[in-house]
This record gives C-alpha cells, sequence and structure tokens, in this order.
C-alpha cells in the first residue's frame, strides 16, 4: 500500500463516490469528489497509521447530509459501526447542507459551526477528531485557492478557528502539554 488503499473494497468504494458525485464540483471547479479522497489522503500523510474505518469515514463523510444516502448507504458499502459512527460525530448538525452554502454565511453560522467544533472536541472521538481536521484543512486550501473575499472571509471567522479548536483537543486527547 502507499498512500492509500489498493484491494477491491477501496477501489469499490472510489467508484460509488465518483458515481455519486458525478458532475458535481467543489468551489473550484474541480470534481467533488475528490475532496473526500482528499481528506483520506490526509489522514495517512497527516497520522501515518489511520485505520481502515477512519479511511473509510473520510471517503463517505457526508453520507448523513442532504443527498448522502444516510446509515442504509453507509450499510449498503459495508462499512463498520465505527466508520459510522466516526461519520455520525463529524456531521454537522442539522445533518443537511447548511454549512455548504458558503455564499450566505452569517456570523450566527460560524458560532453555530464551531459550537459544534467543540461538541465534536468534546466526544473524545479521536479518530472522528482526526478526520474533521483533515476535512477542516482541505477546506481551507481550497476556500484560499478559490481568491473569492466573500468565501475567503470564512477562514478567519470559521475555519481557522475550528482547526485551533481541533488541533488543540487532539494535543489535549493524547495528554500533549500545549503552551
Amino acid at each position: 500500500m502507499w498512500l492509500e488503499p489498493e484491494d477491491d473494497r477501496w477501489l469499490r468504494l472510489l467508484s460509488e463516490l465518483e458515481a455519486r458525485h458525478a458532475g458535481a464540483t467543489d468551489l473550484n471547479g474541480r470534481p467533488w469528489a475528490e475532496h473526500f479522497r482528499r481528506v483520506a489522503l490526509r489522514l495517512r500523510l497527516r497520522y501515518p497509521q489511520p485505520d481502515r474505518d477512519q479511511l473509510e469515514a473520510a471517503l463517505l463523510h457526508d453520507a448523513l447530509m442532504t443527498g448522502g444516502g444516510g446509515r442504509e448507504r453507509m450499510e449498503a458499502l459495508g462499512l463498520s459501526e465505527a466508520a459510522m459512527d466516526i461519520v455520525r460525530v463529524t456531521t454537522p448538525p442539522p445533518n443537511a447542507d447548511y454549512y455548504r452554502d458558503f455564499r450566505a454565511v452569517t456570523a450566527e453560522d460560524d458560532a453555530g459551526y464551531l459550537i459544534y467544533v467543540r461538541s465534536l472536541v468534546a466526544s473524545g472521538n479521536l479518530a472522528a477528531v482526526e478526520m474533521k481536521l483533515a476535512d477542516v484543512c482541505d477546506t481551507i486550501d481550497q476556500m484560499r485557492v478559490r481568491c473569492d473575499p466573500q468565501i475567503i472571509a470564512q477562514v478567519p471567522n470559521r475555519y481557522e478557528p475550528s482547526r485551533t479548536i481541533l488541533e488543540d483537543g487532539l494535543d489535549r486527547m493524547r495528554g500533549a502539554v500545549t503552551p
């Protein structure tokens, strides 16, 4: 294995992911499915030993959002209870596309997102916090590449604080001393 698993199961999940998101693009016009794969790759690069549940949860971390297929989709694809729990814990309320409407974000939305991130850290689910950090970092990079003033403003208002909360939470979970 290089960075991604190379077995039939992983390839089937990638194929299903690409089919589900066919035609959808991210902020920069890239295929939307690439975001999920990048999140899994970020896990592998940041944490050399992520388990299979965590990597598969990264690929399907939108399954509980609008159009994501829900628990039924995850079960049909054979995700473990641990992987489905990571998806559940990392799905922001209200489990819809609320946080994907990047052009209609209010200060209240940002505050709500930070509450959600703090509650994720408070869950103590290390695998979920690591996965969400990979997701947030990918979102920050995509927003910075976009260079749209309306979108880039969310980086310091929502995503950089989220990254800090997640990183500090991971340090505490691992028993590291933070300054």
